[in-house]
């Protein structure tokens, strides 16, 4: 089973093991893209892709290493032209864990390993692991040590947590800093950037205070809600109203004949 070229890819064999039934491809070109980054420059970079959940850093550079000098192996989740992500914290990461099958981007010294990495023809699957070989591991120890890694050591984890405590410290301080220096001047187009602090800045609320501003905040809440917003509530209403207008002219009318029957002629 020798190398073979499909769609512009140069299709790779490998195997984990001489005794593995079965092997794996990989298939690799070059990044050429026309976003450019620094971490992948043109020219000395492989793009390889269905590269399996297992393989590490030095996988890559095992299989490749025949070619010319290594600089750095990076993994993707899915192809793209922006460098590799740097982590702040070592304990607290950003970057999302790539599960499953990724794609990698092999970074050489010069031109001329890349291009031997493009002329690469293996006439049989290349044996990624041998009995021989104890430099690479297996996937039991890969699991193995990302198991340990997940259990930090209190003190490294407490000095990390202060280290990123104080550089947020320092980032609120230099915020309010700016915010005082710009306080009260007219940037370029002529706008001053007004505050709520003032000859009044406010005060420190209780749970007493919190709950009668909670409390009025209802009552107003109430009384904005609205009312006849439906047309047959406000049929509704106008029906009430010409009821009790009704009404009240009746008892009007009934008042009216009381009064002529109860009044008398008194001359004197």
């Amino acid at each position: 089973m020798a190398s073979t070229h499909m769609c512009d890819f140069l299709a790779l064999p490998v195997k984990y093991k001489e005794s593995s039934c079965a092997c794996h491809w990989l298939y690799c070109k070059e990044h050429s893209v026309r976003e450019k980054s620094s971490a992948k420059p043109a020219g000395r970079t492989l793009f390889v892709v269905n590269v399996p959940p297992f393989y590490t850093e030095e996988c890559v550079k095992k299989l490749f290493e025949e070619c010319g000098p290594i600089l750095n192996v990076y993994f993707h989740k899915k192809p793209t032209a922006a460098g590799p992500q740097e982590e702040d914290s070592r304990f607290f990461s950003k970057i999302e864990t790539i599960k499953g099958y990724k794609v990698a981007y092999v970074v050489f010294k010069t031109g001329s390993a890349l291009e031997s990495a493009l002329k690469l023809r293996w006439k049989k699957p290349k044996v990624l692991y041998s009995k021989e070989d104890k430099t690479l591991p297996t996937a039991v120890q890969i699991w193995k040590a990302s198991y340990d890694r997940n259990i930090p050591v209190v003190s490294e984890l407490q000095a990390d947590i202060d280290n990123f405590m104080a550089q947020y410290d320092e980032k609120i301080s230099d915020e309010q800093r700016k915010l005082k220096e710009t306080e009260g001047q007219e940037d370029e187009e002529g706008w001053v950037t007004v505050t709520k602090k003032g000859r009044k800045p406010g005060f420190a609320r209780k749970e007493s205070v919190e709950q009668r501003v909670l409390a009025k905040e209802g009552k107003k809440k109430a009384k904005k809600e609205l009312l006849n917003f439906y047309t047959f509530q406000i049929r509704e209403s106008k029906m009430n109203h010409l009821a009790e207008l009704r009404q009240k002219f009746e008892e009007d009318k009934k008042r009216v004949a009381q009064l002529r029957q109860s009044r008398r002629f008194r001359p004197f």
